[in-house]
């Protein structure tokens, strides 16, 4: 799912993507973030959030991935401030320099 959130001209996107690591497990990401998982036990899928607090219990897959979803997307949109400096800070790191140079001396 993918959802697009305007103000002005600053936009955020919600990208999720699942993976199954295991059998009766299914694990969601936001833009490469932890979101939450979804675990199959006693008969209905259970879906936690990415404090591992339950939002909710379901009799199928397609409506735990949709709780799941619509609880990951509310909060990247409750913060897109927060969302937008993950997507630029990785841009933004620097790399220690070792040595400088001042006047015509190089210092290490």
């Amino acid at each position: 799912m993918t959802i697009v959130q305007t103000r002005g001209t600053e936009a955020a996107s919600t990208e999720i993507s699942w993976s199954s690591p295991d059998l009766n497990l299914w694990v969601a990401t936001v833009n490469g973030d932890y979101a939450g998982m979804i675990e199959f036990t006693d008969g209905h899928f259970v879906v936690n959030d990415h404090t591992g607090e339950i939002i909710a219990t379901t009799s199928s897959i397609p409506a735990a991935q949709s709780e799941l979803a619509v609880h990951a997307e509310a909060r990247v949109a409750a913060n897109p401030v927060a969302e937008l400096i993950s997507h630029i800070a990785p841009r933004l790191a620097r790399t220690p320099r070792t040595s400088y140079a001042r006047g015509n001396a190089k210092c290490a």
